[in-house]
């Protein structure tokens, strides 16, 4: 053997050995490797779409994976998602943030449509605090958190769409339906007597927006900031709670379109049941004129049409993106002469610069309303609630026509008597409308300045504008009665709010401890002032208002001009959060903002407002572990003070204004005088509250809830006091004269019944319980009447605040029987029967309640494959309502006049004149079937090009089971004189929306 050959056959011993080591390696694996590359052949595809509970929103970003396996995918942007699966049967793991997660079984199927319930109670969501956010684990105060999936079907208006929906949040129309309604807010009860009493609302940082210029679609969420441990940021306007509405923002991706549009008719759900002219004439009310009129249904449209389409676009690049919104809403009232036509937009952009260290984030929207209202004659009177026709066509003679041919302007125009006006002419033969204006826009430049460091400068602006115009035609009744040729009336109005922020917000977690902060500096101004002319007397009617200097009063100096300014008022304030948490289970948050008003006096401006409350995630503890059925406790505590600044921006300031003419060398000459009592010594109002609550989830995330006590006192209440002359200049003063308190609870219960692939099925109930009593109320006058009766009679006031008493009492008589002939008793301060004619003003009492003791909400929402339902119910309990119709047209004892068919059943033989007495109040306990929604979301293979479509249809103020007897028991309880049905009431209706969603 040569050297080479010895060389070689050494070298290839440890190559045989590993070829045949790598042999037996690959004989063993041959089974392993065959059966993956058996595998790898079966293997398919499977597609499909995760949306949210009723199918109507794409969940981009949610998590598929499959169980006991490697792998999975997330979806795109619409929803949209492919995964590769083994031939056999496998479990698919579905999750997104805010959504329960949802296991859902594969055997061959090959497309997938999955529906994600919403998790309520998700502590990884993001919840909105009032300058930054916080997890929902973190939040250590009473707040209420909403998304547009939890607004109620139906509504135009995105605070009627959360009535019910957050506890101690009482909503309620002013005027029932009609589309130029306002709305009343008030958060856990009265909050003061003289000043504000509503929430404060902020949309997109802008502190004062109004909720209902924002378009329902374009509402990312709502959040409530219920007690005041949450609400102190926002220091001297947030003494009624505090309302965040964020908008959407623009997603990068391709451009998608969402489109809605939905279509409403209405009809009256209840009515005064009044006399027919058969009726009236067989019980000799009145002589007959010939006619058979029902008045109500003449001056009611008859099933009114609505509709309004909404478009939104959104799309762009990771660096630039945009959304936007377009809108029209064309509404028509069940009230003769009530209409409203609405454009409006919205511009939301995203820009980011330098590697994404810098972004600027911008919100413009713009609304524009024409409003036509009915009310009655008086020029000035714009309120939406004054519906005198209605109180009008309930007494009015139904043997009379409202027609008459004989007269020019072909109605019947009845002039001269009291509350006998024709209706229908009133309205015709006079124009009033309203053009609004609404313009909220700004600007936030973010800084990243580390990972966990972010300043941001905002700049904001609201302007609103009012443009009232009032015509009355030469033929209108009072035209006559006052023997001129029309009337004519414009006005302009218009308010400035601008506002400049600067904040620095912080969040950081080290092991086991998270800090969050945010620190900051607001400046917000305000400035108004219009002006307005009227004249008389026109040539023609056919220009109305447009030709206002052709009436002869302005030659005869008759007519009217005017105009005013708003005093400058000013906000400037320092403040700050943070917010501490050890192992996620001990927490605690600190508020603090000192504000100055420009509306007190030096040395009173400043107000320092401070917020603490601190929480326990219980079943975080070792202890609570080994309870299974517990996923999350947590037990919160807090306490805050806010202030109220809510009044006349003069009080503490002199100011002038004109008096009286004098005449001096021969001319009349205008003099100026004080406006007012000033008062350099008043102070804000201040808000104390305590606030004690718990938060859970149990059974593996189906039953979650929370519940609320608070207590808080209303300190320095704001007040109107009567002094004397002199040394005063004027008999009233504004003074810091009182003390309120208000204490409650607040319940909220959800529960996710049914899971399942093919179906859901979840169910919520609300509760809340308010008290308000006015602790003290001092001065030369130490109570204060209020709720004046009309005409005919003397009735007199039903509400008083009293020291020591609850609000939302019945000051009143308390009804003792009739004698024998029909004349009313009462009882005395002694408890004595006697004659009502021997009455006294103190014989009236405290009586009953027109606040409900306990108000409920309780929502159903049912999907099955693509079909969703939902039925939402409301109800009150423990309280009354003051029937004023009954009251003036539930007696017999008249001439001339209509009167409810009731009027001939318990009081057929009353005599004497009606007494404000406690007769008049009924149990209001209700139970309203509110909504009642059903949607349908096609098949994808069935729509082509569009990515959605679904159809709905939603019944509003369905049913209402009472044992009231007037129209409707759902008065307004906001404010200091609760519990009363009013006589100028705007019918009650049910309203029917069919509605079309589609996005491409």
């Amino acid at each position: 053997m040569t050297k080479h050959s010895k060389w070689i056959a050494l070298c290839s011993i440890p190559i045989l050995s590993c070829t045949v080591a790598t042999e037996s390696l690959y004989a063993a694996a041959r089974p392993v490797i065959r059966s993956a590359y058996e595998t790898s052949l079966q293997q398919r595809t499977i597609r499909g779409k995760i949306t949210n509970a009723n199918g109507t929103m794409p969940l981009i970003g949610a998590s598929i994976k499959i169980k006991g396996m490697q792998g999975g995918t997330s979806t795109n942007q619409d929803g949209l998602f492919e995964l590769a699966l083994p031939q056999t049967p496998v479990t698919l793991i579905i999750s997104s943030i805010g959504y329960i997660t949802k296991e859902v079984a594969v055997t061959d199927q090959q497309n997938l449509n999955i529906q994600l319930q919403e998790d309520a109670n998700n502590l990884e969501e993001v919840v909105v605090v009032g300058y930054g956010s916080l997890d929902k684990r973190e939040l250590t105060s009473a707040v209420s958190n909403l998304k547009q999936r939890d607004l109620v079907a139906g509504t135009v208006s995105p605070l009627l769409a959360i009535q019910g929906k957050v506890p101690g949040l009482n909503i309620a129309s002013n005027n029932g339906s009609d589309p130029n309604a306002s709305v009343s807010i008030q958060l856990r009860g009265v909050n003061s007597v003289k000043a504000s009493q509503g929430p404060l609302v902020v949309i997109d940082g802008v502190p004062g927006g109004d909720i209902n210029s924002v378009a329902k679609e374009d509402i990312e969420s709502i959040n409530v900031l219920r007690d005041a441990s949450a609400a102190a940021i926002y220091g001297t306007r947030a003494s009624g709670g505090v309302i965040l509405v964020t908008t959407k923002r623009p997603q990068p991706g391709k451009a998608t379109v969402n489109f809605t549009s939905e279509y409403f008719i209405e009809s009256v759900r209840k009515r005064p049941d009044v006399l027919s002219a058969e009726e009236y004439l067989a019980h000799g009310l009145g002589e007959d004129n010939g006619a058979r009129t029902d008045w109500y249904d003449v001056i009611t449209n008859k099933n009114p049409f609505s509709h309004r389409q909404v478009v939104n676009v959104s799309g762009g690049s990771e660096n630039a993106n945009v959304y936007t919104t377009f809108f029209k809403r064309d509404a028509k009232g069940i009230s003769i002469g009530s209409q409203r036509g609405e454009i409006g937009g919205r511009v939301n952009t995203n820009f980011k610069f330098f590697d994404g260290r810098a972004e600027l984030s911008t919100n413009a929207s713009y609304n524009q309303v024409d409003a036509d209202f009915p009310g009655n004659s008086a020029p000035g009177n714009f309120r939406d609630e004054n519906n005198s026709l209605y109180n009008i066509a309930i007494g009015l003679d139904p043997t009379i026509s409202p027609y008459d041919p004989s007269d020019p302007s072909g109605y019947n125009v009845l002039t001269g008597g009291y509350n006998t006006w024709n209706p229908l002419a009133e309205v015709m033969l006079r124009k009033k409308q309203n053009q609004y204006r609404y313009l909220l826009a700004n600007a936030t430049l973010k800084v990243n300045l580390t990972e966990d460091l972010y300043t941001t400068a905002m700049v904001g602006i609201k302007n609103n504008s009012e443009h009232p115009s009032f015509f009355r035609s030469a033929q209108h009744r009072v035209s006559r009665e006052q023997n001129v040729d029309g009337y004519a009336k414009q006005e302009y109005k218009r308010w400035q709010d601008r506002i400049v922020e600067w904040t620095v917000n912080y969040s950081k977690r080290f092991e086991n401890h998270q800090i969050t902060a945010v620190a900051g500096y607001s400046y917000q101004d305000f400035n108004g002032q219009g002006f307005w002319a009227e004249n008389s007397n026109f040539p023609v009617d056919g220009l109305e208002e447009h030709d206002m200097g052709s009436g002869t009063w302005l030659a005869d100096g008759r007519a009217g001009l005017g105009s005013w300014k708003d005093p400058w008022v000013k906000l400037a304030a320092f403040f700050g959060r943070v917010n501490y948490s050890f192992k996620d289970r001990y927490i605690i948050t600190a508020n603090l903002r000192h504000e100055g008003s420009s509306k007190f006096a030096p040395g009173n401006r400043w107000g320092t407002f401070p917020g603490v409350s601190a929480g326990w995630r219980l079943s975080e503890e070792p202890f609570m572990r080994k309870l299974s059925f517990i996923d999350d406790i947590k037990i919160r505590a807090g306490y805050g003070e806010t202030g109220n600044e809510g009044f006349g921006a003069e009080v503490s300031t002199r100011m002038y204004s004109a008096d009286t003419w004098w005449p001096f060398a021969g001319n009349w000459n205008r003099t100026f005088g004080v406006k007012h009592n000033q008062n350099p010594n008043i102070r804000w109002e201040i808000k104390k509250e305590y606030n004690v609550g718990m938060d859970f989830t149990i059974l593996n995330n189906k039953l979650s809830g929370r519940f609320d006590y608070y207590k808080r006192v209303i300190d320095n209440l704001i007040y109107e006091i009567s002094v004397s002359q002199p040394p005063a200049i004027h008999d009233k003063t504004t003074m810091n004269v009182g003390s309120m308190e208000n204490q409650g609870f607040e319940f909220e219960l959800n529960y996710n019944v049914v899971n399942k692939n093919d179906w859901t099925y979840t169910t919520s109930l609300v509760a809340s319980h308010n008290k308000s009593n006015l602790r003290t109320l001092w001065g030369s006058q130490t109570f204060m009447d209020d709720k004046n009766f009309p005409a005919p009679g003397s009735p007199g006031t039903a509400v008083r605040l009293y020291p020591g008493e609850a609000i939302g009492q019945f000051y009143i008589w308390q009804f003792a029987g009739f004698t024998d002939d029909g004349q009313w008793l009462l009882y005395n301060k002694n408890n004595e029967v006697i004659p009502a004619s021997d009455k006294k003003l103190d014989d009236k009492r405290f009586i009953g309640n027109g606040i409900p003791k306990l108000q409920l909400s309780w929502n159903h929402a049912i999907s099955y494959k693509n079909w969703d339902a939902s039925i939402y119910l409301r109800s009150w309990l423990g309280y009354d309502v003051f029937n004023m119709t009954k009251m003036y047209y539930g007696i017999a004892n008249v001439t001339g006049r209509n009167v409810l068919k009731s009027a001939y059943d318990e009081l057929a033989n009353v005599k004497g004149e009606k007494q404000l007495s406690d007769y008049w109040l009924e149990n209001g306990n209700f139970l309203k079937v509110d909504a009642i929604s059903l949607g349908y979301t096609f098949n994808k293979k069935w729509i082509g090009p569009f990515k959605n479509i679904r159809v709905y249809a939603t019944g509003r103020d369905l049913f209402v089971f009472t044992k009231y007897s007037g129209l409707d028991p759902e008065i307004n309880i906001n404010g200091l004189t609760p519990g009363f049905e009013e006589l100028d009431v705007y019918p009650r209706t049910r309203t029917f929306m069919f509605g079309l969603q589609a996005s491409f």
